[in-house]
């Protein structure tokens, strides 16, 4: 996957978060005669969370209404999915709890790979909510009124027709937005109208697959104190370890004239993004230290690949690096506990195939 350079928002309700769940129906607010031995819908059914659900969405009408979608987390009740549009990439991490599906937090921006299943609610957005019956209402943070107005309705998408649940939200001034959901599938299709003008969203591909990105790695280079970088594109699977994979690819860099940037034994104990002070703060294990063994410059250029690996990866300009809990210290570099190294782009080169 590649990354986008962020655009300026649209003007367009929506609150598209992917997954699904659900199970039958019973008497609806409508007074609709059904079964009482058939199973209760639920939201489960027609959100449910499923690893390596990568789903691709056709936009008509807008540029932003295009989408991918993935599953980057799932624990528990709550699912973590990565939004990638033609503006920006973002995360939403949702929660199944209470008979509801609420977004508790979402951000824009999010190039990295970072686990947010544990943040505290910060928004209070409700997708869907139980008894899956028709007539079923609640409020949106905006104001709005959202409301299931349909349980069977025939939509039409790229992928496949579907008999969904439809959502309606009444945005005012005649303008709604219509979102459909899928048993076993999960979002489907939306779409926003006002008036004549319509911006839609549909499902056109779902796939069972890790998704793919381009991470620029940095290794000290043999021939020349100097450090060399190039792209390399990872596959994350849903509850994938980024440590691991960080910590693998700097220690492989697979083409000749590189040096790994770290040893065999070192290990990544912990990565940390402190948002409010823009840093990363990245734990190794000791090897990092014993098991180097190197001149001042050569330390200069293994820290600089270093920091440039991580402070590129999560959009920062300084990185804090410690071993096993204690502050960077040699015999040729130190730093203390509120102290960090910056991404530094001096004398370094991008390596060719």
């Amino acid at each position: 996957m590649k990354r986008f350079i962020s655009l300026m928002s649209i003007l367009i309700f929506t609150s598209i978060v992917f997954t699904g769940c659900g199970r039958g129906n019973m008497p609806g607010k409508d007074n609709t005669v059904v079964d009482p031995n058939e199973e209760k819908l639920t939201i489960a059914d027609y959100y449910p969370f499923k690893v390596n659900m990568k789903m691709e969405y056709e936009g008509i009408g807008n540029e932003f209404a295009e989408k991918t979608t993935f599953f980057e987390f799932i624990e528990g009740n709550r699912g973590q999915i990565k939004v990638f549009n033609p503006g920006t990439v973002m995360v939403k991490v949702l929660e199944y709890k209470d008979g509801e599906l609420r977004e508790v937090f979402s951000q824009g921006e999010f190039y990295h790979i970072e686990n947010m299943l544990n943040i505290s609610n910060e928004n209070n957005n409700i997708i869907l909510k139980e008894p899956l019956e028709i007539g079923t209402t609640w409020n949106t943070p905006g104001g709005y009124k959202s409301s299931i107005t349909g349980i069977d309705i025939s939509i039409e998408t790229p992928y496949k027709k579907f008999k969904a649940l439809e959502v309606t939200t009444e945005l005012g001034e005649g303008r709604k937005q219509l979102d459909y959901y899928a048993k076993g599938i999960g979002f489907v299709a939306s779409i926003y109208k006002d008036g004549e003008f319509e911006v839609k969203t549909l499902l056109e591909d779902l796939e069972n697959e890790p998704y793919e990105m381009d991470i620029k790695f940095f290794y000290p280079m043999y021939e020349d104190i100097k450090t060399g970088y190039f792209e390399r594109d990872i596959k994350f699977n849903t509850n994938d370890n980024i440590e691991k994979i960080l910590e693998y690819n700097l220690k492989n860099p697979g083409r000749s004239g590189l040096i790994s940037a770290i040893s065999e034994n070192t290990k990544i104990n912990s990565i940390v993004l402190d948002r409010g002070n823009q840093i990363v703060k990245v734990d190794f294990s000791k090897e990092l230290l014993t098991d180097m063994n190197e001149g001042s410059a050569m330390e200069g250029e293994i820290l600089k690949s270093i920091v440039n690996t991580f402070g590129d990866f999560y959009g920062v300009e300084k990185v804090y690096i410690s071993t096993d809990g204690i502050p960077y210290s040699s015999g040729h570099f130190s730093i203390g506990k509120d102290e960090f190294f910056t991404v530094d782009y001096s004398n370094v080169e991008a390596v060719k195939d």
